[in-house]
């Protein structure tokens, strides 16, 4: 669930469907041209594609552009080495080395999943790594474990302002929380400190929709509905969002070692992005049949709720884009013309063939 309370747009007018195979395939044949490792290149190609399950396509495989760009420039090191600076049974600081960040926070998700499982919990923060798309990829690593995880990321310069204030304070970081169910939907809190995120910005400029009001400032500081005068975000409901914010860059920029947004002045491909995993073994706390025995039976009742759409059950976080994901493993991937057609342009590169 993200914290804005629009939907992503859907027009199928303006959408190819693609499938998700030859999606993987290329994904990978492009990270493996620009030097990654095979297996390094599917960790990033999967966490991209299961933003687009869940219809976060801004953080999807319409990002792939800017991650090869900055392969390119030298801003991202495709084969980088990610380093233990610092480990204990139940903690570790990792060195992303400048690598992909969809990489360097898989590896500390799945450390973090490790030493939980061994001590109970594990937390595990990552500097000197990049942009690492949909907070709730990784969560979802842990739920899959079994487990609870969270994860925030200090992403770049301050873009979203500090409530009382029309400039940028902190950046548009991004929490989640992933708890597994026995069946269904896990529960999946995603969302961004800010009233939205700039990629669904980006998303609803593409479709030529305009910015809700109340969301976003000009350079002037006065409110804009106009996505590309957007300068500043306004944080979600109001002090809350921007305490979230600033909480998020204290666990990651701060203890991290790094810097926090207010003091970071170019985009995230040049200051790069420090993240924070924290993962808790149900078990070691309560006897999990217990703890899914409760959370069912509260489900069940948030489900019998009155909807204020009748036609529409009360949901849980992360239902809508889990249900999203089962149709796109059926269907395949709605993306806007334009997105498909940026996937095609390069796949010209590494001359593969794409079916759409």
């Amino acid at each position: 669930m993200s914290s804005d309370h629009f939907a992503p747009p859907q027009d199928r007018s303006q959408e190819v469907l693609i499938p998700l195979e030859p999606l993987k395939e290329l994904l990978v044949k492009l990270f493996v041209r620009m030097g990654m490792f095979q297996v390094e290149a599917e960790i990033a190609a999967d966490r991209l594609i299961e933003a687009d399950l869940r219809g976060i396509h801004s953080h999807g495989s319409r990002a792939a552009e800017r991650y090869l760009d900055a392969m390119d420039m030298g801003d991202i090191d495709p084969r980088a080495q990610i380093l233990t600076i610092t480990e204990t049974p139940a903690i570790a600081v990792l060195d992303g080395s400048n690598a992909m960040g969809h990489v360097a926070a898989t590896r500390a998700m799945e450390l973090a999943i490790k030493k939980a499982s061994e001590v109970g919990t594990g937390t595990v923060t990552v500097r000197n790594s990049h942009h690492f798309g949909a907070a709730a990829v990784y969560v979802l690593l842990a739920a899959k474990a079994g487990m609870i995880g969270y994860c925030t990321t200090n992403t770049g310069r301050a873009t979203v302002a500090a409530h009382g204030s029309t400039q940028g304070a902190t950046a548009n970081n991004a929490i989640a929380w992933g708890v597994p169910t026995r069946e269904g939907a896990p529960f999946v809190l995603d969302m961004a400190c800010a009233k939205t995120s700039w990629g669904k910005l980006e998303t609803l400029s593409l479709y030529g929709l305009p910015v809700p009001p109340g969301y976003a400032l000009d350079s002037e500081g006065k409110e804009t509905t106009d996505s590309s005068a957007v300068k500043t975000l306004l944080p979600a409901a109001g002090p809350r969002g921007y305490g979230l914010a600033m909480v998020s860059s204290i666990l990651t920029g701060a203890l991290t070692g790094g810097k926090l947004p207010i003091h970071k002045t170019r985009a995230p491909e040049l200051e790069g992005s420090e993240h924070f995993f924290y993962v808790i073994d149900i078990k070691q706390f309560v006897e999990e049949d217990k703890f899914h025995e409760t959370l069912a039976s509260a489900t069940e009742a948030i489900h019998q709720l009155n909807p204020v759409n009748e036609n529409q059950r009360v949901q849980l976080p992360g239902e809508q884009e889990w249900k999203q994901t089962q149709r796109a493993l059926q269907e395949g991937l709605y993306v806007h013309r334009d997105h498909a057609n940026s996937l095609k342009e390069l796949a010209e590169r590494v001359k593969y063939d794409v079916p759409w």
